[in-house]
């Protein structure tokens, strides 16, 4: 019965702390996934846009831009190594926000809806054929090596996904001719050197020729969303699945606890039995 009783409050301790951590879970699960739920809604709606863009694509999902079907924006085609998003972020910030179209036809027609249903401007990237050839890397570029003062070309740490994935980097001219800077002293002397290239710094700022922009911006763009969003959604698989095991194992437990109730039950009415009996024998042996 010692035996059964210990059991049964290991058992009765353990269920309360597992329900407990489902508890704590169940609320980090909601957290994360009403995130993740605003995360897509930004995306999906493009938030992050010019009005003009938005306005451009609520016309085409309301079958009121004259045939237009645009693909989507730029942004949506474009991933960067975690290390250099907020410096590709801020260089691109013009480019994220082009609006990706399958020819010149449908660009034409997006220009002609921005003149007269639609306010503002927006540009139009053209999605460029596979056999497309944009001409050779320029002879007076800068090399690339530590002591130089350049990490990398942009282009190589920035990748066209989906349907952009064989795009080359001259697609955006700007991408092709930008290269990742050690620091803003680097940087600044190198766009001296060559001032036909643009030499970006890590916390964004940008240097051509005897030009430096630069600035802060508020809120995330939409690369740092788009890559919280996948953490997030990472996040939420596991989370489900440690659930679903703590679910699993609460169950388990309750199982084990009504079990163990049951033989306590059990012993307690068989201990009542052999006290009664030692009681009449102790009588007897008077």
């Amino acid at each position: 019965r010692r035996r059964a009783e210990e059991n049964l409050a290991d058992r009765r301790s353990r269920a309360a702390a597992t329900r407990q951590r489902l508890d704590e879970l169940r609320a980090e699960f909601s957290d994360i996934k009403a995130r993740r739920d605003s995360l897509e809604e930004i995306l999906s709606h493009r938030a992050y846009t010019t009005e003009a863009v938005k306005r451009l694509f609520t016309a085409a999902e309301r079958g009121e831009s004259g045939g237009l079907k645009p693909a989507g924006v730029l942004a949506d085609f474009v991933e960067v190594d975690p290390a250099h998003e907020k410096a590709a972020e801020e260089f691109l910030h013009d480019e994220l926000e082009y609006v990706l179209v399958n020819d010149w036809a449908q660009a034409e027609a997006g220009v002609t809806l921005l003149r007269t249903d639609l306010e503002g401007r927006a540009t139009f990237l053209v999605h460029p054929d596979k056999h497309v050839s944009f001409g050779g890397p320029h002879a007076d570029e800068p090399p690339i090596g530590p002591e130089t003062g350049i990490v990398a070309r942009l282009s190589d740490v920035l990748r066209l996904t989906n349907g952009l994935t064989d795009a080359p980097a001259e697609l955006l001219p700007r991408l092709a001719r930008c290269f990742l800077a050690e620091n803003r002293a680097d940087a600044r002397r190198l766009a001296v050197q060559y001032p036909s290239y643009y030499f970006l710094a890590p916390d964004g700022v940008c240097y051509s020729g005897y030009a430096v922009s630069g600035g802060k911006k508020t809120g995330s763009g939409p690369l740092a969303l788009k890559r919280e969003l996948r953490d997030l959604a990472g996040s939420v698989r596991s989370r489900r699945e440690e659930i679903d095991r703590t679910a699993a194992l609460l169950e388990s437990l309750d199982g084990e606890i009504a079990r163990f109730e049951q033989e306590l039950e059990s012993l307690r009415a068989e201990q009542q039995g052999k006290e009664k009996e030692t009681v009449a024998l102790e009588h007897e042996a008077r």
